[in-house]
């Protein structure tokens, strides 16, 4: 029994070392602790754990620089870096403990509250400025243009919804984050609203075949497209075809050149993208001519609406 309580309390050891390297949160600073092998997971495992008390998910690589003495490394000025993760800032990261012991790196770094509480609160008003310059435009708007803008503009909002947690995770009221909650509300319901007013008309060539209208129409409104007649409100998407046809060995070959260019309501250009496809047949011309369609629809798929 006593062999076996000496070999725990070994194994806990380590354990019992992370604890105790870890000073308490306090209304000064916020602390983050990475223990690991490696040196540079151990910087961003510290950073992370900063982080995560801010309800956040790290995503960075973080250069930080250090006075190497033997096994042990130590940083007495603040390093001003700049710690990125997916959705947060983390400003003026102080470095205050970097050593290495039992093949173990461990690294202690700390961010001042009053600090992280500033610069979430500049990302977050930046971001409410912007999204409300956005919804003052498109407020009225009944085409495709309001669509267009608020989709490329959508990670804003869901930044700003990341950003509001971790401003209360800072030490921040709930009060104070409540005109950001309201303009990411606001902001998902007019996107909601303009994603039904995304129709177009579409403007063929005389060469388009039939199943190419067919396949072009079933595949951009299974992509929240609509296609309509009326050209009140609507945008319009313009497509230009050519085609060449040859045979040799024995076989059929028919290439498209296509180009796409799709306007809004205003006239602007929201999209402009140029295609090549091929199609070929040992029976006949209008086999290879279908071949070189579905693979054209197949490139409009992943080449066009979804890029």
């Amino acid at each position: 029994m006593r062999y076996f309580i000496g070999i725990l309390l070994i194994l806990l050891q380590p354990l019992a070392n992370a604890l105790e390297a870890i000073p308490a949160d306090d209304e000064q600073y916020i602390y983050g602790l990475g223990i690991d092998v490696d040196h540079s997971n151990a910087q961003k495992l510290a950073l992370a754990d900063i982080t995560q008390k801010l309800s956040t998910r790290i995503q960075s690589s973080v250069g930080i620089s250090q006075d190497k003495t033997g096994n042990t490394t130590t940083t007495s000025t603040k390093q001003h870096t700049m710690a990125v993760s997916q959705e947060i800032e983390l400003p003026n990261i102080q470095v205050i403990n970097n050593s290495k012991a039992d093949n173990q790196w461990r690294v202690l770094v700390r961010v001042e509250r009053k600090l992280v509480q500033l610069s979430l609160k500049q990302q977050l008003e930046t971001i409410n400025d912007e999204l409300m310059f956005i919804i003052e435009d498109f407020s009225e708007s009944q085409g495709p243009a309001c669509w267009h803008t608020l989709s490329t503009n959508n990670h804003k909002k869901e930044k700003l919804t990341a950003l509001i947690p971790a401003y209360l995770g800072s030490g921040m009221a709930e009060e104070s984050t409540l005109a950001f909650s309201q303009q990411a509300q606001t902001y998902e319901r007019l996107f909601k609203r303009c994603k039904y007013k995304n129709k177009y008309t579409i403007t063929y060539p005389a060469q388009a075949s039939a199943d190419f209208k067919r396949a072009f129409e079933q595949l951009i409104k299974s992509q929240g497209f609509k296609v309509t007649n009326q050209k009140k409100d609507t945008g319009n998407i313009q497509i230009k075809l050519s085609e060449k046809q040859s045979y040799a060995f024995k076989n059929y070959l028919n290439i498209i050149n296509a180009e796409f260019t799709v306007l809004d309501e205003f006239g602007d250009v929201i999209s402009f993208i140029k295609l090549k496809s091929k199609g070929s047949s040992f029976n006949n011309k209008k086999e290879a001519n279908k071949k070189a369609v579905i693979n054209l629809i197949k490139k409009i798929e992943t080449q066009m609406i979804k890029s």
